[in-house]
């Protein structure tokens, strides 16, 4: 599933569950990059406010998308090693 060319959503839940589902990996890093840069901001937003069940939803989503990071980079260095390249031909 390729998110190119569709809308871009706003949440951090959107934006995690599109990282999540993203089956290019060509798409994946720009895609963990923005969803972990909106659950920070979203983090930052609510530092005020008393912990609550989306900081836990945060937190896992976080490490969900550092886990998803390590696998693309594990893709990426397999992938120079064996002098592939991961992106899809045009």
């Amino acid at each position: 599933m390729s998110t190119k060319g569709a809308p871009r959503p706003r949440g951090w839940r959107e934006l995690y569950e599109l990282a999540i589902v993203e089956t290019d990996p060509a798409e994946l890093s720009p895609l963990i990059a923005d969803a972990h840069k909106a659950i920070l901001d979203r983090i930052q937003e609510t530092l005020t406010k008393p912990a609550s069940s989306e900081h836990q939803q945060m937190s896992d989503a976080l490490t969900g998308l550092r886990t998803l990071r390590e696998e693309v980079n594990s893709w990426r260095d397999k992938a120079n090693r064996d002098g592939s390249d991961l992106r899809k031909s045009d």
